[in-house]
Formats: C-alpha cells, sequence, structure tokens
C-alpha cells in the first residue's frame, strides 16, 4: 500500500475545513444562548440517550415501560456516552456533529486505501473516489445532522478493506479485525447485515481455500444477531423495534415496493444514473474489470437500493432532494467502481496523448480532481446549490422545535403531559412526558393499522386513543390531520399558536407559552 499522499492530505484538510462551515452554518441562538441540534430523527434516540446516560433505562417516558422507538442502538449508545459528559444541552449536538465529521474524514481515508486495494498502483482511482465520496451530499448531511449512516458506511468501509487487503494470505488478526467490524455494524444497525452478507459471499467465493479465517467473523455476526433479538425481547417485549411495526406493518408488500420505486426514480436516480451506467459500460469494455471485486462494490451498492425499496423509501427525500439514507451507505461502493472505471478511461486516454503524463503526480491529483468535481456537480450539484443558498434541509424546522421545546419547559409544569406529532426535538428540550401521536415510540399505534397513504412512519395515528384516551395537557405541534379531528372536541381549546390545551389543565401557563411561540 502507498503512502498517503499529499493530495490526499490537502483533500482530507479541506473536506475538514468545509465540514465546519457546515456545522457552523447549522447554529442559532435563542434568547442570547448559541444553540446546535441534530434533525428531529436523530433527537429521537438523544432522549433515549439521555434517560439511559441517567440511569432511567432505555425508556421514553421516564417510569413508564421500555419501548424501542430507535433502530440505532449502538449510535444511541454512542449519543448516551457524551451524555455523561459536562456538556451543556445547547451544545451536546454539537459534541455529536463533530464525532461524524472525524468519522467522514476517515471514510475518505478508507476509500482511498480501498480503491489502491482493489486496483493496485491505480493512478486516479483514490483520489477521485475519496474526493466524491467526501463530498457527496447526502452522505455529509445525513452523518452530520446527526444520524447513524456516516459510522455504518464506514465500519462497512473498513470491512471491506480488511478483506481486500488479506484475501489469500488471510491472518487470523484479521479475522479478529473482522469479527470486531461486524460486531459494531450489527450494534449500530441490524440491518446491515445485509451488506455483511455480501462481505461474506464475496470471501467465500473469491479465497475458498481461505475459508476457515471467515469461522470467527460469521459465528461473531449471528451471536451478534441473536444476542440483539434476545435483548429486544427481553427487555422491550418484542424482537423488533417498534419502529418497525410502525412503517412495516400494515401497508401490504405492493404498496411499499410502489413507493419505495417511485421515490428511487423521483430523487435518487440522478445521484445514482450517470455513475452506474458510466460503470457498466467500463465492465464491458475492459475484461480485467469482470472479476470478484466489482461484483462485490456492485452487490454492497444494490443490496441497498433493494432494501430501500422493499421498505418503501425514506420520510425525507423531498426535503433532502437526493437519494435516502438507506441508499447513500451504499453509494461508495458504486463510487468506487466508478473511479476505477474512470482510471482505465483516462489512462487509455492520456497515453494515446501525452504517455509522460502519467508520472507527474500534481497532473494526476489535477485531472482525479477535476473529474470528481464534474461527476459531483452531476450526482450532488443542486443540493450543494441549495444548501448555499437555504442552508440545510430541514434546519428551519428543527429550529423552530427546539425553540418550542423550551417554551414549553419554561411555561408548563414537570407535570404537564404534551403530545407531538414530530417526537425529537420538542420532548428532548421540553423533558416533558411526551405522547407520540405517529407512534413511533407508542406501541398500540405502531401496532395498530394504517390510518393514510402510505408513508414512511408518518401513515398511522389514533387521534381517539392518543388524545381523547391518554388526555395530554397540550398537543404542542399541529398537523393536517389533526385540525378536522379536533372540530367539535369541546374538551380542548386551539391557541392562537396553533397548538390545543386541554380546558381543565391547570399545569399551562397559556399566556406566556402563547406569547413566545406565536
Amino acid at each position: 500500500m502507498r503512502k498517503p499522499s499529499f493530495y490526499l492530505i490537502l483533500l482530507i484538510a479541506t473536506a475538514a475545513i468545509f465540514y465546519i462551515i457546515f456545522i457552523l452554518r447549522t447554529a442559532f441562538r435563542i434568547q442570547g444562548v448559541l444553540y446546535f441540534t441534530l434533525i428531529d430523527d436523530a433527537m429521537v434516540s438523544m432522549r433515549y440517550a439521555q434517560h439511559v446516560a441517567h440511569g432511567f433505562g432505555a425508556v421514553w417516558n421516564i417510569g413508564e415501560k421500555p419501548v424501542e422507538g430507535f433502530t440505532n442502538p449502538g449510535w444511541m449508545l454512542l449519543m448516551a456516552f457524551f451524555h455523561l459528559l459536562a456538556i451543556p444541552t445547547s451544545k451536546i449536538s454539537l459534541a455529536i456533529m463533530v464525532v461524524s465529521e472525524v468519522v467522514l474524514l476517515a471514510n475518505a481515508f478508507v476509500i482511498y486505501r480501498l480503491c489502491d486495494g482493489f486496483q493496485p498502483g491505480s493512478k486516479y482511482a483514490p483520489l477521485l473516489a475519496a474526493t466524491i465520496t467526501a463530498f457527496y451530499f447526502p452522505l455529509v448531511f445525513w452523518s452530520l445532522r446527526g444520524m447513524e449512516v456516516g459510522l455504518l458506511t464506514l465500519l462497512i468501509d473498513v470491512g471491506v478493506l480488511i478483506v481486500i487487503r488479506h484475501t489469500g494470505d488471510v491472518e487470523k488478526r484479521s479475522s479478529i479485525l473482522l469479527g470486531m467490524v461486524f460486531f459494531l455494524a450489527l450494534l449500530v444497525r441490524i440491518d446491515s447485515i445485509l451488506q455483511i452478507f455480501i462481505i461474506c459471499v464475496y470471501f467465500f467465493c473469491r479465497d475458498k481455500s481461505n475459508i476457515r479465517h471467515l469461522v470467527l467473523p460469521l459465528l461473531v455476526a449471528v451471536l451478534t444477531i441473536l444476542a440483539i433479538l434476545w435483548f429486544q425481547h427481553a427487555y422491550f417485549g418484542d424482537f423488533l423495534p417498534n419502529t418497525y411495526y410502525q412503517k412495516v406493518i400494515g401497508a401490504s408488500t405492493w404498496e411499499r415496493i410502489k413507493n419505495g420505486i417511485l421515490v428511487f426514480y423521483q430523487y435518487a436516480a440522478r445521484d445514482i444514473l450517470m455513475l452506474a451506467l458510466f460503470s457498466l459500460a467500463g465492465v464491458i469494455l475492459y475484461k480485467d474489470l469482470r472479476s470478484w471485486e466489482i461484483l462485490l462494490l456492485a452487490g454492497l451498492f444494490l443490496v441497498q437500493c433493494m432494501y430501500s425499496i422493499w421498505v418503501g423509501g425514506d420520510y425525507a427525500e423531498v426535503e433532502v432532494d437526493a437519494a435516502n439514507r438507506f441508499i447513500t451507505q451504499g453509494m461508495p461502493a458504486l463510487i468506487i467502481l466508478f473511479s476505477l472505471v474512470a482510471d482505465h478511461m483516462i489512462s487509455d486516454l492520456i497515453s494515446a496523448q501525452q504517455p509522460t503524463a502519467h508520472s507527474k503526480p500534481r497532473v494526476q491529483a489535477i485531472i482525479s480532481i477535476g473529474v470528481a468535481l464534474a461527476a459531483l456537480l452531476v450526482i450532488s450539484g443542486k443540493p450543494w446549490i441549495d444548501w448555499a443558498i437555504d442552508n440545510s434541509p430541514l434546519l428551519k424546522a428543527d429550529m423552530r422545535r427546539v425553540k418550542l421545546g423550551l417554551a414549553i419547559a419554561e411555561y408548563t409544569s414537570p407535570q404537564a403531559i404534551i403530545a407531538v406529532h414530530a417526537a425529537g426535538q420538542i420532548p428532548y428540550y421540553s423533558d416533558r412526558r411526551t405522547i407520540d401521536l405517529l407512534g413511533l415510540n407508542d406501541p398500540v399505534i405502531a401496532k395498530g393499522p394504517v390510518t393514510g397513504p402510505f408513508y414512511p412512519g408518518h401513515d398511522k395515528w389514533n387521534y381517539d386513543y392518543s388524545i381523547m384516551q391518554l388526555k395530554p395537557d397540550l398537543i404542542a405541534d399541529n398537523w393536517v390531520k389533526l385540525g378536522d379531528f379536533m372540530k367539535g372536541k369541546t374538551e380542548y381549546q386551539e391557541l392562537d399558536n396553533g397548538m390545543y390545551l386541554r380546558k381543565d389543565s391547570t399545569l399551562v401557563n397559556v399566556y406566556g407559552l402563547v406569547n413566545d411561540t406565536r
């Protein structure tokens, strides 16, 4: 393996500065205090992490039965660690963002190494792939806004690197390292088993003579899955997270797949199409690219696309205007494949025009970065332009919810019960017992019937149960479906800020809350 080049170090330094700018642009002030927050979904995990760190367990509401309203236990536990430190609530999200920045930088380095491992001595692919990956919008966005996407992508890429570097001469240490990577990836998200399976199939097909070295990683993966399922059933009462029941149960398979195909076409096609067609053309043109390694890359990418379609896509494609987080996890494999093909084509073109140019590292770097920027303009140009003009997607709504959560903390009694549709910032910053109206943290709704058209995480609600039976003091956020239900409900009154107050509640300072959130 070659030593890290000056240009790789320059790339990582540039990416680090850019990520800092990205993070700082998400900062905002409330009553003179500088705040950072993750996206709403990530703040759900932060609420669980806060309760774990304070000794209450992985519960949605303190004192209630545990419910698994998250799908990323490893990432949640990492968040819990930071809640043990003396970090103010206003800045703890910043700590998670900084961790994600380090993860993204490490992944760019791993991608560089992977290209060198797939095609030793390649002149353009390593820096090309590392540059595209470092600035691929969905990967940067989902990671720096607090989701586990970056960490999971890094773990899978490290697993591939271990296999690639030691295929044919596998050492015991490498087998142990691969087992550790599998364990961590599954702990972060159990559905990483899909890409782990692809890695194991590659290992088996490519190097049967050393198949004994796959036994330990496979055993670790199987035992980890069994342990997670056992723990989830023993602690939460279900083998699978509550979010699985909320998002998958009730909708037909065809309805999910149809929606998954639709959002794939609408939002992921731009990210994928050029890279995929270019890569396919290269595999057809270059015989040496028809290898197990290329099949590995294709498998790692395609399995994530198939998974995204199977689950019906994600909830935020329209806001992010790019591939969702499931597909994003597989994109580095496609980027590497594209870069290996581009390396072949660039080498052929330069050899025909100016053979000596190959020996000039500066020329190689300029060409690699130039091609990477051109590819990024195609696959991520629009979302980056939108980011430059209007800042990060979802940020404005996140900021409003942080302010609302803080206002609820100030103007309600600690005994007050609130109800929300967005279950991240408002519950976390208000620190109040919360009813999740969409059921991601409520098994009754999650396992109930679908109420509206299929929309991941947003197609189940039961207001008769959540509002009329559980009787929250305050319904903190409005939603298009709520207004019709609340008509004629004399137990509640709509406030000037759009919230609904239970008329007999004495736990809310209505005047202060309305004036602070109007």
